[in-house]
């Protein structure tokens, strides 16, 4: 007697990448409030702003299934681009109304033209690319505000000190976004493990902050260490959680470093 053999466990449908993005923007703002209204606990911000990290991350993944790859010139970087280079901007633009609900949108908004041009212009071809595009510029925007506005002591973006250290804060976000579609499986990666990285990576990020808030003279320090300890906490509990979604599907984990032979 034959048996059949059972049909594979049907993939979980995938998280639209708009949802995750409407997440981030209602934690992003909840978080910015609670670090410009009381600088002592705005440490506990950036747990709230994790969810821009995944929703970036996830349009990378959706987008790089078209063959547009993740290296220089590519989305994550162009989309990175758009977002916190509007943040960065703001600080040096002199004014009595100021929102960070205007700067998001106008992140998500640069964001958006810059995957139409990409369609329309460059003949890219992409499905959707011009949502992705705006969703990652809002993002990058919503992270790069926080964490300005953290390392500003709730002073308020505009009067912040701290913008020579962008350079790292840019190359820090872009990478984070980037990184997990190529950390994990690439082409036909399941979403959640991709995401999950993107958590670990969000995690590390936001603790090197805190550690560069830490050595900054101009940064309050219990907000820079705090984002610190909450980092490296929530880091262990992300690289807990992804590395058995990792095992999920492999069929053996084998040491291939030197010297072989050697049990690790």
């Amino acid at each position: 007697m034959t048996t059949q053999p059972s049909e594979p466990p049907a993939e979980k449908k995938e998280i639209p990448n708009y949802k995750l993005y409407l997440l981030a923007v209602i934690t992003g703002i909840i978080s910015y409030f609670i670090a410009a209204l009381n600088p002592n606990l705005s440490f506990i911000s950036i747990i709230l702003i994790w969810p821009a990290f995944i929703a970036a991350a996830g349009c990378v993944e959706f987008l790089c299934r078209y063959g547009l790859g993740t290296g220089t010139s590519s989305i994550g970087y162009w989309g990175t681009a758009c977002g916190a280079t509007v943040v960065f901007a703001s600080q040096f633009i002199e004014t009595t109304v100021y929102s960070p609900f205007l700067e998001i949108a106008i992140a998500t908004l640069l964001g958006y033209a810059a995957g139409f041009c990409a369609n329309k212009i460059i003949k890219m071809k992409i499905p959707r690319i011009e949502l992705n595009s705006a969703i990652i510029a809002g993002s990058t925007g919503i992270i790069t505000l926080i964490v300005l506005e953290i390392l500003a002591g709730g002073t308020g973006i505009a009067g912040t000190t701290v913008y020579y250290i962008y350079p790292v804060m840019y190359i820090g976000i872009a990478l984070t976004v980037l990184h997990p579609y190529n950390g994990n499986l690439g082409a036909g990666e399941n979403q959640t493990r991709t995401l999950m990285l993107a958590m670990c990576e969000a995690a590390l990020l936001t603790a090197l902050f805190g550690f560069i808030g830490i050595l900054l003279p101009n940064t309050p320090f219990i907000p820079a260490l705090g984002m610190l300890i909450i980092s490296i906490i929530g880091f262990v509990i992300f690289v807990s959680i992804w590395w058995k979604r990792v095992k999920e599907e492999v069929y053996e984990v084998v040491w291939a470093g030197y010297p072989a032979g050697v049990d690790h």
